[in-house]
């Protein structure tokens, strides 16, 4: 965030839609790309969705 000049007031205030945008944004640019379609991410903490 302090990259992109953002501080934790200037994110707080960012409705959901804005700040899941910001950050796809910010991840596409560092190279890490979001799941597209049907892919999902499994995590260790949630069980992987059953078909």
């Amino acid at each position: 965030m302090a990259r992109a000049g953002l501080g934790a007031a200037d994110v707080r205030a960012m409705c959901h839609a804005e700040l899941t945008a910001w950050l796809q944004d910010l991840l596409a640019s560092m190279g890490i790309h979001s799941p597209t379609g049907g892919e999902v991410i499994v995590s260790r903490r949630l069980p992987k969705p059953s078909a």
